[in-house]
């Protein structure tokens, strides 16, 4: 890999100050491409940061996929603090929407708001230490509660519950980063007839839900069978998660 360097000077050494996106790659072709840009700029904007042209970064993005030599794969694309874009990619497996999880709750806070609230910054070590917290409990993902006691998102994905025949998921303001797969969720589910909440979601939702589901640009649809050690409604992938996901991966162009 081409190596890179930054001077001492850039804020994003000094203090993490910068963006990234990571988009799934299948066939050489980025997936979500538009919808991670637009994320892009406007986190750009919010923290006065200088923005390279959108048109070239899709032209760099979409050159790096369709020379990658593996069919599945991430791209990410990092905006330093001084407004550098930097491109690296890695493959991934093919396990998109068919994976189940285990969460567990972690014992820190989202401040709804903390002035990065909702943006995906370079200041990523929560992240990190929510990750290795979760793995140490023998968990895929660790689901932080928000400053209020609401449930807000795990360290790399959104969360949603299915109560009855009903979708619940936090809304923005909670404190969630906007997930790109989140809202193609929230398009699908509602396309699907099923009724659909934003909003304030108490954990108890969570530990009394008959179905979970995590979801992210890399893993999709994720069915979360397990929670705190126990399992979510009988413990495997339900209806609607599964009817969900399908719906995904068909908007997503990745239906068999």
């Amino acid at each position: 890999m081409e190596q890179v360097r930054l001077g001492l000077d850039d804020p994003t050494v000094l203090a993490g100050m910068g963006l990234f996106e990571t988009l799934a790659l299948h066939g050489g072709r980025p997936l979500e491409l538009e919808q991670h840009l637009s994320r892009l700029s406007a986190a750009a904007s919010r923290l006065g940061l200088t923005c390279p042209e959108v048109g070239s970064l899709r032209r760099t993005l979409l050159d790096a996929g369709a020379e990658l030599p593996y069919e599945q794969g991430w791209l990410k694309l990092i905006l330093t603090g001084l407004g550098r874009s930097i491109v690296f990619c890695g493959p991934c497996e093919g396990s998109e929407g068919r994976s189940e999880a285990s969460a567990v709750l972690l014992p820190w806070r989202r401040n709804p708001s903390d002035p990065l609230a909702g943006l995906k910054t370079l200041n990523y070590a929560p992240n990190l230490i929510g990750m290795a917290a979760a793995r140490e409990r023998g968990a895929d993902e660790g689901i932080w509660l928000n400053t209020r006691g609401h449930l807000a998102e795990g360290c790399t994905s959104n969360l949603f519950v299915v109560q009855g025949r009903k979708l619940f998921t936090p809304r923005e303001g909670e404190g969630i980063l906007p997930g790109v797969l989140r809202a193609i969720v929230l398009r699908a589910s509602r396309g699907l007839g099923i009724a659909t909440h934003e909003g304030k979601v108490r954990l108890r939702r969570l530990q009394q839900a008959r179905e979970a589901f995590l979801t992210s640009s890399l893993q999709g649809v994720r069915p979360l069978v397990r929670f705190q050690g126990r399992p979510v409604g009988p413990g495997r992938p339900g209806p609607i998660t599964l009817r969900i996901a399908a719906e995904v991966r068909r908007r997503r162009g990745l239906a068999e």
